[in-house]
């Protein structure tokens, strides 16, 4: 029996979990593999080379038309009137036809060429019926002035950086609404541009006190992330929703799993456990409603402690990641959390790097090392 439950245990090696480029950070699945450092720069090589191919159509296209109005041009110059008129008509009409052929590829470059992003996704339709209900809208508004206020109490404290800080807060905020049919990629890189611009100044600015600089950063980021929630979270552009449908359907299909298959190392006879077990439920379902992605990863954070917590009690010794593992995907399937998909996104491209511990813990990457199996299994 014990031979089967073995079996049947889910061990993960740690070599599997780091980035794929071996730089020693830990990788996560929705980047295929790579840490959030070496995906970003693969996506920015990939977007330059986007946008030369996208140069170089464009400058064919535009060669090829002046080459045949140059050539019509002259050839009406040296003709009849009325041969001229008919010579015209042919190199009209085959240059129409040559244009009538060209034209899907043409719009589809131009728009490549001139929209915000040459990798934008098709957007989705609206949906009816989707409009938040008036106690929500008010609950969010509410939410917002507060944030906006407890933001500016802050900057007064720091004086004149404050009034710089807080015009550039609004200054960015009010350039994302016109880049709404961005991809999440890229919704993700104006936000961490605007972090690493916004870090810098005031390093320089402190003399490189980075206690003072991380504690102006998470008020930036709670202030900009609560503003900009709405339209960044799940955003159309991205497939955040079906991934979260598909991960929902996959848990409830999984409920006929049990605590033994999984070897998981938690006995919930003890009170203690059982209490370490229901705090880390509650700890991921309530990353939900949480709007700045550093509150969201502190959910992650406290699931993750309390499940050590649970491990520690039952052996009366410290956790591995072998235990880690098999425990967090018990809490995640009797969870089943809502959007487990999009938060785990959110705080992906949109938390303050300098308060993203994904990359040195294990919490983080076991949550994406979850999901893996769960569409695995």
């Amino acid at each position: 029996m014990s031979q089967r439950s073995e079996r049947r245990g889910i061990h993960v090696d740690q070599s599997e979990l780091l980035c794929k480029k071996g730089c020693g950070y830990y990788g996560n699945a929705a980047w295929q593999g790579l840490c959030s450092k070496c995906w970003r720069e693969e996506y920015q090589r990939a977007r330059q080379r986007q946008i030369q191919e996208d140069w170089a159509l464009a400058e064919k296209l535009q060669r090829e038309e002046e080459a045949a109005y140059v050539s019509s041009h002259s050839s009406s110059q040296t003709q009849p009137p009325q041969s001229q008129s008919q010579h015209s008509l042919a190199t009209f009409s085959k240059f129409e036809e040559k244009k009538t052929n060209e034209k899907t590829r043409k719009v589809t470059t131009v728009k490549k060429f001139f929209s915000p992003s040459s990798r934008t996704a098709p957007k989705k339709e609206s949906h009816e019926g989707k409009t938040p209900s008036p106690s929500i809208t008010r609950q969010s508004s509410i939410e917002t002035d507060r944030v906006s206020r407890d933001f500016v109490e802050f900057l007064k404290t720091l004086q004149k950086p404050g009034r710089e800080i807080h015009k550039q807060s609004r200054g960015f905020i009010e350039s994302m609404g016109n880049k709404k049919d961005l991809s999440a990629e890229e919704l993700s890189e104006c936000v961490q541009d605007f972090y690493q611009g916004m870090s810098d100044r005031l390093l320089n600015h402190f003399k490189g006190s980075s206690e003072k600089v991380d504690r102006v950063m998470d008020q930036v980021e709670k202030y900009i992330m609560t503003r900009l929630y709405k339209s960044v979270f799940c955003p159309e552009t991205s497939d955040d929703e079906k991934k979260d449908l598909a991960t929902q359907h996959r848990i409830r299909a999984l409920h006929w799993v049990t605590i033994q298959m999984l070897c998981v190392p938690v006995d919930e006879e003890i009170p203690e456990v059982s209490d370490s077990v229901v705090k880390a439920i509650t700890d991921i379902i309530e990353m939900d409603p949480k709007r700045v992605p550093r509150d969201k990863l502190a959910c992650i954070t406290s699931c993750s402690k309390h499940i050590f917590s649970a491990i520690r009690v039952t052996k009366n010794e410290p956790a591995s990641a072998d235990d880690f593992l098999p425990t967090l995907i018990y809490i995640v399937l009797k969870a089943n959390p809502p959007r487990l998909q999009s938060n785990i996104q959110y705080i992906t491209r949109f938390c303050n790097p300098s308060r993203l511990p994904g990359e040195q813990t294990h919490a983080y990457t076991f949550i994406n090392s979850t999901m893996i199996i769960l569409h695995t299994a």
